[in-house]
């Protein structure tokens, strides 16, 4: 029955086990390559303790019921959404429930840490990306000043006498943090005993991860210093991080062998408690195991079938966008333009425009989506307001308030030919504004329960030749000017004063 139930699981969440299966097939650049390897480890976990779990008596529990329900549903909210790593994530404590639910509590504690082990091959480490790249930008710093090499530190760009270097995203050591994680909680688990002994080695490798990666940065400067950015490091540095983080680990073992290694297993007193807590017997019949496998299988059914019947239903006439609303007040367009600056947004309808008044310019891009799906949606991390090759964003996002009132993001753009640009954008889902990334996928899941699936990215954008605060007042004059008509078109409705005009 729990083998039955797990592929059932499988099977019709499909599209978030497909998406694990392509997240850790990208051995060369992702940073969840090592994900099969991960499972291989977590099924070995759970083979080497088949002799405690047979031993046991299966139990099914009633309790993991409401547990099944809330992980469903959150799949289902998350689903409807187009979230995917939300998807991944509720998988884990899915199948723990299901597995509570069938063989009980006892068999449960005993896969428990074979089960949780996949944890590091999910997709819920990214927020540590811009936490690593700070210490690394600044550890990295820190060594290149003790060093004595003259060097100024800026948004993540180390400026040297002989040339600049950028301590990008991808630099952040990511990579070897979750390896070493991952060795580190394993090797903690086999080895050791009490928790403070195994929380000692797993924060030990993990340190490791980030010093190992700071020295890399560290060593990349210097080396870019005193050769005039003439050295093959760098410009390809991947191993170099590789071959740091191997010899701090095997120091770690070292030292480990020497002072901090306390392997100790389970006493026979212990195990014979273990056994005997399951030899106990289950007072449930017959029926009530039935009962509680078709109350799990309702359960799990039912996040697919919703998510399916919601996204089939028929929402009306898709609003796709023809052309831009004409000019108000003072403001005259759509006029088409001929400029390389042109947002991604992949899969929308999208269009792009000037508006002029007075000599003042403004280009503004709607990408617009009547229904969102996996692939084609507003918020997603392929997508960007720049193309990030002919313009590319300097410095941090911020929110503005312009002079109506709205929220929305401020960023600027260089051009390759030093141009510099001020774009203001925002979202609009389901007939409402938002600048959050997760207010508008909250938006996305409100939509499609009110039939209002429309969302859109609005952006404009001014020459920053002058003065920021007259910039500003540009964008804010145009967008207090078009708002109205802005969000007509994106909501499909028609633009009444263009039609009267």
């Amino acid at each position: 029955m729990l083998a039955g139930l797990i592929l059932l699981v499988l099977v019709l969440y499909r599209d978030t086990t497909l998406y694990l299966g392509e997240l850790w097939s990208r051995l060369a650049d992702g940073p969840y390559g090592h994900g099969f390897l991960v499972l291989a480890i977590s099924l070995y976990l759970a083979y080497e303790r088949r002799g405690k779990i047979l031993a046991l008596v299966p139990c099914p529990s009633a309790f993991a019921l409401p547990a099944i329900a809330a992980c469903a549903l959150v799949w289902l909210a998350a689903a409807l959404a187009d979230i995917q790593v939300v998807q991944a994530v509720i998988l884990l404590p899915l199948i723990i429930s299901v597995i509570w639910a069938v063989a009980g509590g006892d068999v449960m504690r005993q896969l428990l840490f074979p089960v949780l082990f996949i944890a590091f091959a999910l997709p819920l480490w990214s927020p540590l990306l811009p936490v690593l790249r700070e210490v690394t930008a600044a550890g990295a710093f820190f060594l290149t000043r003790l060093s004595g090499i003259t060097a100024h530190l800026q948004d993540y760009e180390v400026q040297l006498s002989s040339g600049q270097l950028s301590i990008e995203t991808a630099c952040s050591g990511l990579n070897y943090f979750m390896a070493a994680l991952t060795l580190g909680v394993l090797y903690a688990y086999l080895n050791y005993r009490d928790f403070r002994s195994r929380l000692l080695v797993v924060v030990m490798t993990a340190g490791a991860a980030v010093l190992a990666n700071i020295l890399r940065v560290f060593v990349i400067i210097y080396l870019a210093d005193i050769t005039d950015m003439q050295h093959p490091l760098v410009q390809d540095h991947l191993m170099l991080g590789w071959y740091l983080f191997g010899a701090l680990v095997l120091v770690l073992l070292f030292v480990d062998h020497l002072i901090y290694r306390r392997r100790a297993a389970l006493s026979d007193t212990a195990a014979e408690s273990v056994v005997k807590a399951g030899s106990a017997g289950c007072g449930h019949g017959h029926a009530r195991h039935i009962l509680l496998l078709l109350a799990a299988t309702m359960m799990i059914v039912s996040g697919p079938a919703v998510a399916w019947w919601v996204k089939h239903q028929n929402a009306g006439a898709p609003n796709w966008l023809h052309e831009l609303p004409a000019g108000e007040s003072t403001w005259s367009g759509p006029a088409p333009v001929d400029d390389s600056w042109m947002p991604v947004y992949h899969g929308a309808n999208a269009l792009r425009r000037g508006y002029h008044k007075d000599g003042d310019r403004v280009l503004l891009y709607v990408g617009l989506y009547p229904q969102q799906r996996q692939g084609s949606e507003l918020i997603n991390d392929l997508n960007s307001i720049s193309d990030g090759d002919i313009w590319k964003q300097t410095g941090a996002e911020r929110p503005v308030v312009s002079a109506g009132g709205r929220q929305v993001t401020e960023t600027e753009l260089v051009s390759a030919g030093g141009r510099r640009r001020l774009v203001w954008y925002c979202y609009r889902v389901a007939g409402r504004y938002t600048t959050s990334r997760y207010v508008a996928k909250t938006l996305q899941l409100y939509g499609l329960l009110t039939g209002r699936q429309g969302a859109a990215v609005i952006a404009m954008a001014a020459e920053h030749d002058r003065d920021i605060a007259e910039v500003r007042g540009e964008l804010g004059d145009f967008l207090a000017a078009m708002e109205p008509a802005l969000a007509r078109v994106v909501d499909g409705q028609p633009n009444m004063q263009g039609r009267e005009r």
